[in-house]
């Protein structure tokens, strides 16, 4: 009996409370990511890292650092605090020994986590008071991954910042260097790439055409020329291709999760049916783009990761005559964005969010009977 109440409270109770918790988060990060204050709660400890670092590196205590490590520890939770670390490693990575480490807490994740608990715990006393209270704590541990998993997001949005900041600039650093993120010496990801060697934009392209089912993710491609490629199908969550030459290329069906193509030629290019949650193209010329039914809008759980934290972000890009239908681009910001001539479903004009001169420029469309686009011909269609 005890055991079916379990499921029942599993399947109705924590599931939609856990749900809540991603939007929660989802709504909280986008919301404050807009305020240089809450960038600067994160960067102001990466600072104090750098200084260390260089006052280590002057005293000849440290060699050139090869990764810049942000975690989130989880045993501090049983505290009811959220407390992240960031460590300097040379390239020996944890077989360095000589620390380099600065731990901040993260007050507002704390407390969603924490009503979290509480909203499980009261609710599985509501189903039946028999479940043990140790079912809400191992949930909470095992659900902190949820949490966890903002601030790599978050960490990869401000890592640009990081790698530029002045202080960070002093620091000696290795040929290959990364800054990762993930739990505290545990899994952990790769945020931020650079690498000694250029990479060769005809290796990459044929790498890519291949289709030998190979992930291409992480990767440091920034400045190639890789249009005119068929790439579909690719796999290349979380890599940089910022300022690329990608127009009449074909990412059809690819998972473009958090890829940065900020500043890219894309005139043409072809995402249709993508995966493009979180993906960044700000000031890409995206003429003529096909974007139909790419998937880019509502924060979901995916292979375990939470995926759409920030939105899609074309801010400054040029989408005109940009094939929009039916793209899930929920939370995307459009800012400055050429919307002349692009193609959107009529309907999804109250999800996004547009200024009223892009509803002007926007070609409203629907779909008739027969399964055809067609436009609308009222402007009322495309506003609010």
């Amino acid at each position: 009996m005890q055991q079916q109440s379990l499921q029942l409270w599993l399947k109705q109770e924590v599931a939609s409370r856990r749900e809540a918790l991603i939007r929660q988060l989802g709504t909280v990060v986008r919301t404050r990511f807009q305020d240089d204050g809450f960038i600067e709660e994160w960067m102001k400890p990466f600072r104090s890292l750098c200084m260390k670092m260089q006052e280590m590196q002057s005293a000849g205590n440290k060699r050139p650092v090869a990764y810049i490590h942000v975690s989130w520890l989880r045993s501090w939770l049983r505290q009811g605090k959220m407390l992240c670390s960031l460590e300097a490693y040379d390239d020996t990575w944890y077989l360095d020994r000589s620390s380099c480490m600065e731990i901040f807490e993260v007050p507002w994740l704390s407390d969603h986590v924490t009503m979290y608990y509480q909203a499980i715990e009261s609710s599985r006393k509501l189903v039946d008071k028999n479940i043990p209270h140790t079912e809400s704590f191992r949930i909470l541990m095992e659900d902190t991954a949820i949490a966890g998993q903002y601030v790599v997001h978050i960490v990869r949005a401000i890592a640009s910042r990081m790698v530029a900041c002045a202080e960070f600039q002093q620091v000696l650093r290795a040929d290959d260097f990364r800054i990762r993120a993930g739990e505290y010496i545990d899994l952990s990801e790769d945020i931020w790439v650079e690498l000694n060697e250029s990479a060769d934009a005809t290796a990459v392209r044929q790498r890519l055409e291949s289709k030998d089912g190979s992930l291409h993710r992480y990767q440091d491609w920034r400045g190639l020329h890789l249009g005119g490629g068929n790439y579909e199908n690719s796999d290349l969550a979380y890599t940089h291709l910022a300022g690329s030459h990608l127009s009449h290329s074909c990412f059809r069906k690819s998972i473009c999760v958090g890829v940065d193509f900020s500043n890219s030629q894309m005139q043409q290019v072809d995402l249709a049916q993508s995966v493009i949650y979180d993906a960044n193209f700000s000031g890409c010329d995206l003429q003529g783009a096909n974007f139909q039914e790419a998937a880019g809008g509502e924060p979901i759980i995916l292979e375990d990761q939470v995926l759409g934290s920030f939105g899609v972000s074309f801010a400054g890009a040029n989408l005109q005559d940009a094939n929009l239908l039916f793209a899930d681009l929920a939370h995307a910001c459009f800012q400055n964005a050429n919307m002349n001539g692009a193609k959107v479903i009529a309907s999804q004009s109250a999800s996004w969010s547009l200024s009223e001169e892009q509803k002007q420029q926007i070609m409203w469309m629907e779909e008739d009977e027969q399964g055809n686009f067609v436009q609308v011909r009222h402007l009322e269609y495309g506003r609010e």
